[in-house]
């Protein structure tokens, strides 16, 4: 797999980006490295959350249709 890099313009608020400039400091890595780490971090809980959602929503209509059929 080719890895490209895709350059993109991010705007955060200057306390934001001195807490994840610190974070990089702490971690000794770079600015860019722990952006993406985040980024990444924050796609993921949301995909886990998201596929949750999904899951107990198909739940719901599956008791439903059950219920339907036996009333």
């Amino acid at each position: 797999m080719i890895k490209k890099t895709i350059r993109t313009t991010l705007r955060i608020d200057d306390n934001l980006k001195t807490r994840i400039e610190l974070l990089a400091i702490k971690n000794n890595i770079s600015f860019n490295t722990m952006l993406i780490y985040i980024i990444e971090l924050g796609y993921n809980s949301y995909m886990d959350r998201f596929d949750k959602y999904y899951e107990e929503e198909n739940e719901k209509v599956k008791r439903e249709v059950e219920e339907d059929v036996q009333g």
